[in-house]
């Protein structure tokens, strides 16, 4: 048997995003605990990047224990920390909760320890917390839109999409031994699908430190674009967007949850112990996603009906190579590697332009920002505002993001149309558009 593992890397492509970590000192990291809230006013930023590290303990963890191998570069460590950069002033008027990609884990052989230990660098996701100033987080990019937000950064290390709330026991199919790394095998590692647990904490704490916003954006790439999506309506209630008139948006960076129709996405859900988590789902779609049965597009029309308000911006690559990769590996397990026969780049586009569609037939404000070709991230890139759709929008330019984290003066304030996409606004109408909507001025 030809076993090999070239493309393995791939799927943890998301990995580097993120994660160019910052000089931090001690004055630049803070410790929740009973006598210590870390309130964002008594912080002390860290010179280099303006961010502070903050460990919150309690039941937060990454997915193994400590462990570092001395053949591989394969590294865990079980602490978890999240990362805060204050505007550097006194408002508090604009907030960024934004959610770390680094790939994926999705039955019991790819969330084992002893498979993920035996991939060495080709890990199918990062299993440590790590720290980042890039993209929309560096406030040395001229053109950042995001440069004077409030952000808190959510690391991921739990291989779940930051949902999973289960603890499985160290498990060994047999396909480890053929891999050579034998000193991986046999350590009792149990896996810790604990992203819902970490994400809770840092929302709480943020919502503690920044209860009072005028724009609240939930964001995130790769995984960490699944995360932000599930997650957006139980933070929309948290932070009473409604009763507060607050501005509510999702920026979801190149994941759109694009799996084989034999295999619901509700299955990993499952899998990650995630579907009687409080998502602010219905009983009937949580009842569909314990079954099994819920898929992609019902999941997320449902948070859509929840918060229907919210603005949604998708950034794809037309054949992202990472999503197709991940597509391959929920279809055909582990034992499916290289996956030398990818769903194409066009049946691709054409599933993800089903579901986009799909949601917007519950919501109008759905936006789509597509590019050719087949990368994977945007908002990680220092050029990340260059990026051109397959329209000739560029990402930065005053049509699409750059606008629509401060429409909320117009969308409070007039009776705007909703559009389905930046382009028709644009060509239609011959102003800008802000996450779909026509700006007007006042």
């Amino acid at each position: 048997m030809g076993f090999r593992f070239p493309n393995a890397a791939v799927l943890l492509a998301a990995t580097a995003i993120f994660t160019s970590v910052p000089i931090t000192t001690s004055e630049s990291i803070c410790t929740l605990s009973d006598s210590e809230t870390c309130a964002v006013d008594t912080l002390t930023p860290s010179d280099d990047d303006g961010s502070v590290l903050i460990y919150p303990g309690g039941n937060t963890r990454c997915a193994f224990d400590d462990y570092t191998d001395p053949t591989t570069t394969f590294s865990t460590n079980s602490t978890y920390f999240f990362q805060v950069f204050p505007n550097g002033g006194s408002d508090k008027s604009k907030l960024m909760l934004f959610f770390q990609g680094g790939g994926a884990c999705a039955d019991e052989d790819t969330c084992a320890f002893g498979l993920q230990c035996s991939l060495g660098a080709s890990a199918t996701f990062t299993t440590a917390a790590t720290a980042s100033s890039a993209g929309v987080l560096d406030r040395t990019i001229s053109d950042n839109m995001f440069k004077d937000w409030n952000i808190v950064f959510i690391p991921y290390c739990t291989g779940d999409i930051h949902i999973g709330n289960r603890v499985t026991a160290a498990y060994e199919s047999g396909i480890e031994v053929l891999l050579g790394n034998s000193q991986c095998l046999g350590l009792d590692y149990a896996m810790h699908m604990n992203g819902y647990n970490n994400t809770m904490a840092v929302l709480d704490w943020a919502l503690e430190n920044y209860p009072d916003v005028d724009n609240l954006i939930v964001g995130g790439e790769s995984a960490g674009s699944l995360g932000a999506q599930v997650h957006s309506a139980k933070i929309a209630e948290m932070w009473e967007v409604d009763a507060k008139d607050t501005r509510f948006s999702v920026l979801a960076d190149s994941y759109v949850g694009v799996v084989p129709e034999e295999h619901p996405a509700a299955e990993l859900l499952v899998y990650y112990g995630a579907c009687t988590n409080d998502f602010g789902l219905s009983e009937d779609i949580v009842a569909a996603c314990e079954a099994g049965t819920a898929t992609t597009i019902e999941m997320i029309d449902a948070l859509l009906e929840a918060q229907p308000d919210g603005n949604w911006l998708f950034i794809d690559s037309k054949g992202d190579k990472t999503q197709r990769y991940f597509y391959a590996l929920v279809d055909e397990g582990i034992l499916g590697y290289p996956f030398s026969d990818l769903i194409s780049e066009a049946d691709f586009f054409s599933n993800m332009s089903t579901i986009l569609d799909a949601y917007r037939k519950v919501s109008s404000r759905i936006t789509t920002f597509y590019v050719e070709g087949t990368k994977h991230v945007f908002l990680a890139d220092s050029n990340f505002t260059s990026y051109e759709s397959d329209a000739g929008l560029l990402l930065g330019d005053h049509h699409c993001v750059s606008k629509f984290h401060i429409s909320s003066e117009y969308d409070n304030r007039a009776n705007v149309t909703f559009w389905h996409n930046c382009t028709k606004c644009y060509n239609d109408i011959g102003t800008p558009c802000m996450l779909g909507v026509e700006m007007i001025t006042l």
